[in-house]
This record gives C-alpha cells, structure tokens and sequence, in this order.
C-alpha cells in the first residue's frame, strides 16, 4: 500500500506543477488549480490549492473515509499569500481518504470534478514526528543534496530498518545526532535528477510508512538563463541576407522594412523553384544569395504511365541583387515517390566555403535499431562552376545530425549509435570533431553506451562561441566546448511556445521562431 500511496501522491504534484490549462473547469468561469499536498502524517493532511478566479464565496475540501460517504465532512481553506491553505485533522491513522474540492457560486456549493484518494500513515509515525524545519534543500550540479530531518525517540533503534527516499530514490542515511530531550537530527545524503520544484520526502521503518512531507528543491549554484522577449517582426520564417529579412510565401518574394514596419512585395516567384505552399521555406545566405535546402521534387519519366512516378532531391538559390534563380536537381537519387524520405537537409559554412548535406532514409521511424536504410550525401559548393561536387561520406552513421563550425573548427553534433554483441540497440548524443579531410575525431559523449543519453536535436547554432541546441520548445541545452561540457539552459520567462521553427541571427542578436511569433533570445549565466 506505500507503493500505491506514492503513485497517487506523485499523481497530485504532477497536478500541481502542470499548466494552467491542464486544469479542470468547474462552473462559472472558475476552475481549481495546482492541488498540492505539503505534507502527511498519521491523523493529519494539509493540502494546497487555488482557484483560477475570485468569483466565489467560499471554497474548502470535502472529505470522507474511502467506500463510507456517508462520513463526509467540510473543511473550509484559510487564504495566505501563497493560496489557499487547509488542514484535514483528527484523522484515523493508514486510513485512505477520498477528498474533492469544492468552492460555491450564487449560495450553490459546486464540487470539483477531480477526487483525490489519500492515505493517513501508520500509528507509528507519531512515535518519531519526523519533521523538515528547512524551508528548502540545497542540490549542487550534479545533483547531490544533503537534507536535515528531526525526529523523535531514534535511540536504540535499528537504523538498517529505517529508510529514506526523496521521489522514491534511496539515499544514504547518517548517524542521528542528539539535540536534546528526546529530539535528534539525522543527515540524509542523496543524488539524483533534481530540478527546481517540490519534491516528496518519504520514510519507512520495519515496512511501515513513518514520515511524508514535501519539500522545494532550489538550485545552490549558477545556470543557464533564457531570456524571451517578443518582437514586433511577422509571424513567418524570414530568411536573413545581408542583416535583411526575406520571406517566401504566397508564390511572392517579400521583404520586411523594418524603418516603416511593414511587408513589401519585392517580385514574384518563377514556378519550379520552391514550393511556398508546401511548407514556409527559408534559405541560407551565401556568396550573395540564398541557398534553399533540398526537399522532394517528382518527375514522371513516361507521362503515358502515372504510375512511373519518382521522387528526386532538389535545391535552389536566390540571387537578391540580380533576381535569378538557380535549381540544383540531384536526379541520380531518384526513388519511388512514396519509398523514401528526405532528412537532415541543411547548409553550413566552414573556412569561407559553403557545404550541403542531406540524407534519404527508407519510409519508416528513425531509432536506432530500426532496420530503416538510410544513406548520407554531403556535397562542396564549388563558387566558379556554381555547382555543388559530391564529397565521400563520413563512413560512420550519425543519427539526426547537424554540424556547425566554429573558431575555424567544424564539429559534427548528433546521435551516436550504441552497439550490443553486434546489434545496434540504441544511441547516445555526441560530438565530433571534423578533420579537414572530413573524418571524425570523437570529442564528447553524454552518458555511456550502457546508460545512453539520447535527445533529438531540431536547431543548433553559435552562441557566444558555445553550441546552443534547441531540443524541443521547452528544452534548450548549450554546450562548452572549452569545458567540454553539456548544460541545460532553462527559459526564464513565460513562454507559452508549443512548436520551434528555426534559429536566426539579426540585427546582431539572436531569435527563435515558435508558434508564428519571433523572440529576440539572450542566454547569461547566474542565478
């Protein structure tokens, strides 16, 4: 039953840190919100929680013993800065509870439409009252925290039989020192994946749940900060030239004037280039133009047979100062039209010269043990003929890869495979240095080939000569590449972003696309 205590507990704090748009509606407008338990004993609940709106008169719990409501009691909550505050007392000890919140509108009382099932802890809980006086725990870096809990009666007990774990992690337990009286302080020492939030506090002794509290988690240390701020620029990709926004959409090539703040229509798009309808596409500047990044092009060989449809990587560049159009078509990797896919299509530069990557992978997911073939191209673009040269491969598959170049030194970032007797199992994240014969050099890994870290990178690019990746919309990591080290880099302020788009640098500042909106990103280090 502690197990299935826990389960139920760590349900409620998932609540508690969700969104605001997790929560339930109940009437009026008014929905209840972040139901938080502080803290459990054997004849006592205190609980947390808040209201989307102070459109009611009064709000509390409605309580009763699990399979008897016929005991249903009301407890009504206490208003502090914090919110709204309750204590459930005089309750009967390992006795499971089924608890609602209610608040009333217009005299009618309207019960939330969430219960939350609870259970008081063992009669033996009040022989130790184990209580946390620190109103946070400190945790390095690494994760290692040292936690501070009180206590009674702790002398002559079997300390092998007491135990305690912070989000069912074990820890280390040390000797209990004595205060005075019959009150002792024990020192808990753990590690695990903490970040800033509540975290439950557990303790067993012979099998029977003594202790339960929560307890904030706060960072004793310096890290990466985010900071969004939202700009005034259009809800489309741009793609930059010459510290100038271009924007491709609509069969039109439109340019952003930002001393009037408004779209002008520059020219229209020749057919056969891009694809606006497609998808939003943006380019990246070069030698005086902008290189679009191959995506599907079909051709039908025989026009008399339909069905002799394929499919064939194709690029194209835009020259701003000329209005000419260029299309570097690769039809030698033709394929059926619905066998194969286009990955990993990008450009970068490294020593002046411009280079394009692609890969075509068999329809199907990528992971890492999936049989899915996938081959790798990178090509050279060779500035007098205008034309891009095949250059060998790597010779090792990187999955979801992308490679930027920094300081003259070009790296290549993505998910390395892990091998297993020979079978190819799963796949960690991990660096390579590129030689100027384009072989790889390792440089980093995280985790190891028996512990893999794995995470998709979407975008990537230089920050402050340090690698910032973009994850996902709410995961960014930055990577020191003096320190050889991986960091999370955490978003300060709200945002609300659901989807990322792209990474661009303007105006000598960096931005991020997310959800048809721009962000002037800056990252700094502190607390």
């Amino acid at each position: 039953m502690g197990k299935y205590r826990s389960f139920l507990i760590l349900a409620l704090l998932f609540a508690c840190w969700s969104c605001k748009k997790d929560a339930k509606p109940a009437s009026e407008g008014i929905s209840v919100e972040h139901v938080f338990v502080a803290s459990i004993t054997n004849n006592q609940i205190d609980i947390s929680y808040n209201l989307s709106s102070f459109g009611y008169e009064a709000t509390g719990v409605i309580y009763y013993k699990k399979g008897n409501p016929s005991s249903t009691q009301r407890v009504p909550a206490v208003r502090t800065k914090e919110g709204l505050k309750l204590s459930l007392q005089d309750l009967s000890a390992n006795t499971e509870y089924a608890i609602k919140v209610y608040f009333k509108v217009n005299g009618t009382e309207i019960p939330d439409s969430k219960e939350y099932n609870i259970k008081t802890l063992s009669e033996e809980a009040a022989r130790f009252a184990f209580h946390i006086s620190s109103p946070s725990i400190s945790y390095d870096d690494q994760g290692n925290f040292n936690l501070e809990i009180e206590g009674e009666n702790l002398q002559n007990i079997n300390l092998s039989q007491l135990e305690f774990t912070v989000m069912l992690n074990k820890t280390q337990l040390q000797y209990p020192v004595h205060i005075s009286g019959t009150r002792y302080r024990i020192v808990i020492q753990g590690t695990f994946s903490v970040e800033n939030v509540n975290y439950p506090v557990q303790a067993t002794y012979q099998g029977k749940e003594v202790f339960w509290q929560s307890v904030p988690f706060v960072y004793n240390g310096d890290r990466y900060w985010m900071n969004l701020q939202l700009t005034s620029l259009r809800g489309y990709p741009p793609s930059v030239f010459q510290n100038e926004l271009y924007y491709f959409y609509g069969e039109q090539v439109v340019k952003w004037n930002d001393p009037e703040q408004r779209m002008s229509v520059i020219e229209p798009i020749p057919p056969g280039n891009i694809d606006p309808y497609l998808a939003l596409p943006t380019a990246f500047e070069f030698n005086g133009k902008l290189f679009f990044p191959p995506i599907a092009r079909g051709y039908a060989p025989n026009p008399a047979n339909i069905s002799d449809y394929y499919n064939y990587p194709q690029g194209c560049a835009y020259e701003p100062a000329t209005s000419k159009w260029a299309i570097f078509a690769f039809k030698e990797y033709h394929y059926p039209n619905t066998s194969r896919t286009i990955l990993n299509s990008e450009y970068f530069t490294h020593k002046g010269e411009l280079y394009l990557t692609f890969s075509i992978m068999n329809n199907g997911i990528v992971s890492p043990g999936s049989p899915s073939k996938i081959d790798d191209y990178l090509y050279h673009y060779n500035k007098t003929t205008e034309r891009f040269d095949k250059l060998p491969g790597l010779g090792t598959p990187i999955l979801n890869y992308h490679f930027i170049s920094i300081n003259n030194q070009l790296y290549l970032l993505g998910l390395k495979p892990v091998y297993d007797q020979g079978y190819k199992l799963s796949a960690t994240f991990a660096i390579f240095k590129i030689t100027d014969q384009f072989t790889l050099e390792p440089f980093y890994q995280a985790g190891t080939d028996v512990s893999p870290e794995r995470f998709n990178v979407r975008y990537v690019c230089d920050y402050n000569q340090k690698i910032l990746l973009a994850v996902a919309a709410d995961d960014y990591k930055i990577f020191d590449l003096t320190e050889k080290k991986l960091y999370q880099v955490y978003v300060k302020n709200s945002f609300s972003s659901i989807s990322i788009s792209g990474l661009f640098n303007y105006n000598n500042k960096h931005h991020i696309f997310a959800d048809q909106k721009v962000y002037e990103i800056s990252i700094n280090k502190g607390r």
